[in-house]
Order: C-alpha cells, then sequence, then structure tokens
C-alpha cells in the first residue's frame, strides 16, 4: 500500500514539474516615446520567463498556460521635466515639453510660468535648464494569459498577453543651464533622472516617477527548445510626479532569443 501511494506521489510530482518551464532570453528592443521630439532608439532586454501550463495541446487545441518572469530593459527617450525655477518672489511650477527652455513669464493668476517664454518678451530663456535624451533601467515583471499552438512535432506558435508592471533601478541624463538668457553649453551636468537635482542657477529638477506599468502581448515561434519571440509594450506610467491624467508614455517592441529548459 505504501509502495503504491509513493509511486503514485512520485507522479503526480513529475507531472507538476513538467507543467513548468523556464525560458533564458535576451535580444534588442525598439522603443518610441509617445510625446516629445525623441526618434525610434535602441535597447535591450535580458531576463528569463516562467510558464506554468494548465493543459498541453492536443490536436487543433492549443495548450493554456500562465506566463511570468523578470526582465532588465535599457530604454532611451524624451526627458521630461517639472521643475521649480528660480524667480526673485520664490519658486514657481513650470512645465514644458522636451528640450525646452522650462523657466518663462511668471502668471500670478495662473501661478506657473509658461515655457520657453523669457521675461523680456523677446522668447530668450530666463534661469532655466535645457534637458537631453535619456536612458532608464527597469525591472519588469509581466503576468500573462499564454497560448502554445502545435504546428509540427517539433514547432509552436506561441501567443500571450496580459498587464506588467516594473520600476526603475537607474538611469543617465544630462541638462545644461539657462542664464541672464543666454544658454551655457560649457554646464552640461549628467545626473539620475530618478533624483531630484539642483542647479546652480536655482533651477529645480523633480525626479521622474520610479513605478511604470502597462499592457504587453507576446507572439513567437518555438522549434524544440529554442525560442524566437517579438513583444509589444504599451506602457502608461507617469511622464513626472504631479500628473494627474492617464497617457501612453511610450511604445516598445522587443525581438528575442531564448532557450527552455
Amino acid at each position: 500500500m505504501l509502495a503504491v501511494m509513493a509511486i503514485a506521489l512520485s507522479g503526480a510530482m513529475a507531472s507538476a514539474q513538467s507543467r513548468w518551464t523556464i525560458t533564458p532570453e535576451a535580444g534588442l528592443t525598439v522603443n518610441k516615446e509617445n510625446e516629445g521630439k525623441t526618434a525610434t532608439t535602441l535597447g535591450f532586454k535580458v531576463g528569463a520567463g516562467v510558464l506554468y501550463k494548465f493543459h498541453e495541446a492536443e490536436g487543433n487545441r492549443p495548450s493554456f498556460g500562465i506566463k511570468s518572469g523578470l526582465y532588465l530593459l535599457m530604454q532611451k527617450g524624451d526627458y521630461h521635466t517639472w521643475n521649480t525655477v528660480f524667480n526673485p518672489s520664490g519658486s514657481y511650477w513650470s512645465y514644458g515639453d522636451n528640450r525646452g527652455y522650462y523657466s518663462g513669464s511668471y502668471d500670478p493668476e495662473l501661478g506657473y510660468g509658461g515655457a520657453g517664454q523669457g521675461t523680456d518678451g523677446d522668447k530668450r530663456p530666463t534661469p532655466g535648464v535645457r534637458t537631453d535624451e535619456m536612458t532608464r533601467y527597469y525591472l519588469q515583471i509581466p503576468v500573462m494569459a499564454h497560448w502554445g499552438f502545435r504546428l509540427a512535432d517539433d514547432v509552436r506558435l506561441n501567443l500571450a498577453v496580459g498587464p506588467y508592471v516594473a520600476v526603475a533601478v537607474g538611469g543617465t541624463t544630462e541638462a545644461c543651464q539657462a542664464m541672464d538668457g543666454d544658454i551655457d553649453y560649457r554646464t552640461w551636468e549628467s545626473f539620475n533622472p530618478f533624483k531630484d537635482k539642483t542647479f546652480d542657477n536655482g533651477a529645480y529638477l523633480k525626479g521622474q516617477p520610479r513605478f511604470d506599468w502597462g499592457g504587453t502581448a507576446s507572439a513567437g515561434i518555438e522549434v524544440r527548445r529554442v525560442s524566437f519571440q517579438i513583444g509589444y509594450d504599451l506602457a502608461w506610467g507617469k511622464y513626472h510626479k504631479d500628473q494627474n491624467d492617464l497617457r501612453i508614455r511610450n511604445h516598445q517592441v522587443s525581438f528575442t532569443f531564448g532557450y527552455r529548459f
């Protein structure tokens, strides 16, 4: 009796283990910011996907499971600022598009400065900053429904869709100061865009939000244990910490190769 129970238990454990697969993946990404002026940029994606199958493919019936994992992403994109700019009566908020001069004429009723407008009306920048493109690194966790279609004995078509969450682990960008209506291109400074930054001219940049979330989907071909995946991410993460509306931040396409264990 004990022998029968041991055999049954070992069979159940083997069956459960066969439902789990781990696939290390690596490849390139193509990122496009939804707002701003930065062109399409290249990055990378590396990590491992974890798949649990509720049932295998049978005939025309696809397999079904849940796919997750952990990935490190490198993206390049616009550095959108939400900064406090110095003026004699105190600091005030100003929000501008990428690579503009984030200061401007102060409106006492509205309580903020207009981006790109100098106080003397000639559109020269008052004390502020001009930003450059930023590079950011995220740890991403997707949670996707996964379907596997058997095309031949050793060939499968895989489809997956679901949400993802991500957190920034670091990054870098550059900015130079604008003082007395002139841009000082000699003062380009590198800094982490996810941390607050204060410049010599009094301009203050709030750190970018670290949390990101959105939707993700992928399609790929698996031949025996080797796979090629094309993925698409639609990001809804905030541009700045004081953003109250919901906007698409960026679109990303990934091309990765993997090996299933």
